[in-house]
């Protein structure tokens, strides 16, 4: 998952940079492991949701989770890496889709 998620997140800069015309998007890096904390968390959140009730009466699905933790994340910390966390997010979800999911 870790090497997935690094080629995964090297893509989504390197396809930002063509998109949006800016080279710096090329020279981005990610340091860390919450890319994989959000893979595992995207592919439990697909392959076992389950309603949970947050902030009193706002419900919202463990499959829809790991993407409001991502926004909550990044508008707390704008700092942090959200192509990092999005890329760890979209590793999780293909690998759900496969069946190397039940085996993990």
């Amino acid at each position: 998952m870790t090497l997935l998620g690094g080629l995964v997140h090297l893509g989504l800069n390197a396809g930002l940079a063509a998109v949006l015309r800016d080279p710096r998007r090329r020279e981005h890096c990610a340091v860390g492991f919450s890319g994989v904390i959000f893979s595992l968390e995207a592919m439990e959140g697909l392959l076992a949701p389950v309603t949970i009730v947050t902030l009193g009466s706002v419900t919202i699905t463990t499959k829809w989770l790991c993407l409001a933790e991502c926004c909550t994340v990044t508008l707390l910390y704008p700092s942090s890496s959200l192509t990092g966390h999005l890329s760890g997010m979209l590793v999780g979800v293909a690998l759900a889709a496969t069946p190397l999911a039940t085996s993990l």
